[in-house]
């Protein structure tokens, strides 16, 4: 499947948790979220937020095997890439979570604003508006929520 016309949005954890677990507030605008929008979409995401995704599912191994399943899917389909970290990147995560303390900017927050550096995506999916709406790029460009 091409690629090519698809918007780049980064994922953060919420949206993909919401999406797998039918008692989170925010399931049914999950499923009509990646219904409607998600055939148009190519995700970026960090292994840091698979990570807090797991974390949130931890209630149940099948919707945590659920998840990487559909996680698989979407990569081979060419609809999700996830980034991963290097140890050279840590000063500067350091450095952001201190500046973001106030918060407090946690590890997975961090890693999608370094993927935003890296990729210059500043769309996102977030159920956490709140610290998104405070969060800037290294060229201060804000993020654009667009789960809606």
């Amino acid at each position: 499947m091409s690629t090519i016309g698809h918007v780049k949005v980064l994922a953060d954890s919420g949206p993909f948790a919401a999406l797998f677990n039918a008692r989170d507030s925010y399931h049914h605008q999950a499923l009509r979220y990646f219904e409607k929008s998600a055939p148009k979409l190519r995700f970026l995401t960090t292994w840091e937020v698979v990570s807090e995704v797991m974390y949130f599912l931890d209630f149940s191994a099948n919707a945590q095997a659920d998840f990487l399943q559909w996680l698989h899917i979407c990569h081979a389909k060419g609809l999700m890439e996830i980034a991963a970290l290097t140890e050279d990147d840590l000063p500067g995560l350091s450095t952001m979570m201190r500046k973001y303390a106030d918060r407090p900017m946690d590890l997975a927050d961090a890693s999608l604003v370094w993927l935003a550096n890296a990729s210059g995506v500043t769309d996102i999916i977030t159920i956490d508006r709140a610290d998104f709406a405070v969060y800037r790029t290294a060229k201060r460009k804000p993020f654009r929520n667009v789960f809606a």
